[in-house]
């Protein structure tokens, strides 16, 4: 019997999530049974499920710019393609569940518009909190549903309207934002197409990372959260070499013919 160390066994639950989000009905049932599944139809989908579904460890901070699009733009800007939807998530779909109340934090490029028509990029920070563990009843606020609060896919698609809506905004100062961009990859493109210089940055990098709202404290002082992705279920002892045979083998089948 093979052996596999921690990474490997994480790295092969993160890529059989991929496989199941682009299977359909028929292919996860199937792919349930070659795993040694062969009960009734709905409970071989529910085991396959939860061998793909990772959780958050608490107190962890960790990325979420792999979520988002390299940049977005205004639905009238036709520097580049543009479809007009503003599309800031990029279809993506986290492989775990939150364990306690979360944000998101961002450091993004705003192409502007200044003058006349004249472009220019700053920096800023944009943060998104939109969900709350308890009631807050002198606020008239009420606890946000545990299913929704725990979703990522809930956060994102948050992040993304408070990015929409700050197209809609009424410019200040003058300015009026064109576009968004979140990696580095997107400043550039943003950059060739409105034909101007991207401006040092004076943080580290773009991107977005998902956070606590609350934090841990150890006699009275305040702990660093911990970087670390969410982890996976381990797969069952009986199954986990046929499971990661598989993974191994439909993985790179799957990325040649363009499903992922």
């Amino acid at each position: 019997m093979a052996t596999y160390t921690d990474d490997e066994l994480q790295q092969a639950a993160s890529r059989l999530r991929e496989i199941y989000d682009v299977q359909t009905r028929s292919e996860r049932l199937r792919t349930a049974r070659r795993f040694g599944y062969e009960s009734k139809p709905e409970s071989r989908l529910r085991i396959y499920r939860r061998l793909t579904r990772g959780r958050a460890k608490p107190f962890s901070r960790f990325p979420a710019t792999e979520f988002l699009n390299d940049y977005v733009l205004r639905f009238d800007q036709d520097v580049l393609d543009n479809d007009g939807d503003e599309l800031v998530l990029n279809g993506k779909i986290p492989p775990y569940s939150f364990s306690q109340n979360m944000m998101i934090v961002s450091v993004v490029l705003i192409a502007i518009r200044r003058g006349s028509n004249e472009t220019t990029f700053v920096e800023t920070q944009i943060n998104v909190n939109p969900f709350f563990a308890r009631d807050y009843p002198d606020r008239g606020i009420k606890e946000t549903p545990k299913k929704k609060r725990l979703d990522p896919m809930e956060l994102l698609k948050a992040y993304q309207e408070r990015i929409r809506e700050m197209f809609d905004e009424p410019p200040t100062e003058g300015y009026e934002r064109k576009a968004f961009a979140f990696t580095d990859r997107g400043s550039e493109i943003l950059s060739e197409a409105y034909n101007e210089p991207v401006p040092e940055l004076d943080k580290v990098e773009l991107g977005a990372a998902f956070i606590p709202t609350s934090a841990r404290y150890v006699d009275d002082k305040r702990q660093p959260f911990i970087e670390q992705k969410p982890t996976f279920r381990p797969f069952p002892k009986a199954r986990q070499e046929r499971i990661v045979r598989y993974v191994n083998r439909a993985y790179p089948q799957l990325k040649r013919s363009g499903r992922l």
